[in-house]
């Protein structure tokens, strides 16, 4: 018989890990949940947490409606979706109920009413972090039945939002906390395991010339440990407050290091041939058309099965060379001794130019959506992002920002985490740390092994 029970973890890359670890143990009824999906359920009724693209939309059209004692002034200000998002979920995580407490400070007050108007913008099936603890708390007479036995792996800090979840929970199903020696435990009343006590070298500060220097000397570093049998590649972790200085050293780095590299906070979505496509194509909606732009853009989706295929193989050399692309007359037509004369014979680079302008639209002033090989794969992902801002001058540099997912294992190789988190949450023994947070008199960059 099938014994149901649940395990928490506290991100992609623990999770990823755990059900690595269970499937390779035939662990059957096992549940590997984080803490608002083992909210959701709890919940029943196919609900689920609001994703961050849903939040951001609602928060949005939120700010959109006005209305507001304090931020009326600076609600069209860029990034104030953001702001307004991170300030909900610190609330959110400090179990603060903005119903009762919004009506004491004009911020707090305006808080309110954009997460009032959130509520009635998400989807039936989706709700907010606070909203989902209620609903969890609501049935939490069905534990025993929809989760079973729960053990929280290695998290060091439980947010005081979901804390009453836990505590409740431990009234009906068996609860247990493998926590490390940092953890804070203080307020919780279920047993506590502590993993046993493991003898670890002192730390070794090192230091690099540069970014490309530090790369160079990790993925040295994890080779060695790899090939000596100190440490597998699942055991390894290199670990920063932020990887923009050297992610794109890794990406470039990593082929010929001969083991495989995770990056479990996603790649830069320019790094992509798809993320290439969507770019070419928010150009052309936010600069307009010219040649330079078209012809990056044709060059990316052809070979897609787009209408860009029914191109001749001399369109280039048939573009005029003077006139800019900024009308459809100019894109389908040239100059030639004061007469106009077809790009092509029999029109069809001219019938094409009428169509891709109409789809690309003119100086991104419409609504339009661009060819449908510009939006498969990735850069589906990447036009929604570039079309969540209000402004549409921001699309550019929106898709320069996003991330995807990257396709490699997380769990199988070293990782190149964002933070304490990619480090702490699954055990890997063998850590490195970059940063600038040390420095040597002589300015140069210091890391920790």
């Amino acid at each position: 018989m099938i014994r149901l029970r649940t395990s928490i973890v506290g991100g992609p890359l623990a999770f990823q890990m755990r059900r690595a670890a269970a499937a390779r143990a035939n662990e059957c009824g096992l549940q590997i949940l984080t803490l608002p999906n083992l909210a959701a359920r709890l919940a029943g009724g196919f609900r689920s947490p609001a994703p961050s693209e849903q939040l951001d939309r609602a928060i949005q059209q939120a700010l959109a409606a006005g209305g507001f004692r304090e931020i009326e002034k600076v609600r069209h200000l860029p990034g104030m979706t953001r702001a307004v998002s991170r300030a909900l979920r610190k609330v959110w995580d400090a179990d603060v109920s903005l119903r009762s407490t919004g009506q004491k400070n004009g911020r707090l007050s305006d808080l309110a009413l954009i997460e009032e108007r959130v509520r009635l913008e998400l989807p039936l099936a989706t709700a907010l972090p606070i909203d989902l603890r209620d609903a969890a708390l609501a049935r939490i007479r069905h534990a025993v039945h929809t989760i079973g036995p729960l053990t929280i792996d290695r998290l060091s800090w439980i947010p005081p939002l979901w804390r009453p979840l836990i505590d409740a929970l431990a009234t009906e199903v068996p609860v247990e906390w493998i926590a490390s020696p940092c953890a804070e435990t203080g307020w919780f009343a279920g047993r506590i395991v502590r993993p046993p006590e493991v003898d670890r070298p002192a730390p070794l500060a090192l230091s690099c010339a540069d970014p490309y220097h530090e790369v160079i000397e990790s993925l040295r570093w994890a080779r060695h440990l790899i090939a000596s049998g100190v440490a597998r590649p699942d055991q390894i972790a290199i670990v920063s407050a932020g990887t923009a200085p050297w992610d794109d050293h890794f990406r470039a780095l990593a082929p010929d290091a001969g083991f495989r590299l995770a990056f479990p906070h996603g790649i830069p979505a320019l790094s992509t041939r798809d993320g290439q496509r969507c770019a070419a194509l928010a150009d052309v909606l936010q600069h307009g058309l010219n040649q330079q732009r078209l012809r990056r853009l044709v060059s990316l989706c052809l070979g897609e099965r787009s209408a860009f295929e029914s191109l001749p193989a001399n369109w280039v050399a048939s573009l005029p060379r003077g006139p800019t692309l900024s009308a459809p007359r100019r894109m389908a037509t040239r100059d030639i001794g004061g007469r106009g004369e077809r790009c092509v014979s029999g029109g069809r680079a001219g019938r094409f130019a009428d169509r891709g302008y109409s789809r690309t639209g003119h100086l991104g002033g419409g609504r339009s959506r661009g060819p449908r090989s510009a939006r498969q794969g990735a850069g589906a992902l990447a036009e929604r992002a570039a079309q969540r801002p209000s402004r549409s001058y921001r699309a550019v540099p929106a898709i320069v920002a996003l991330r995807i997912r990257s396709r490699r294992g997380r769990f199988r190789g070293v990782v190149l985490g964002k933070g304490a988190g990619h480090r702490a949450a699954p055990a890997r023994p063998a850590s490195r740390a970059h940063g600038p947070a040390l420095a040597s008199p002589a300015g140069q960059r210091l890391h920790r092994s």
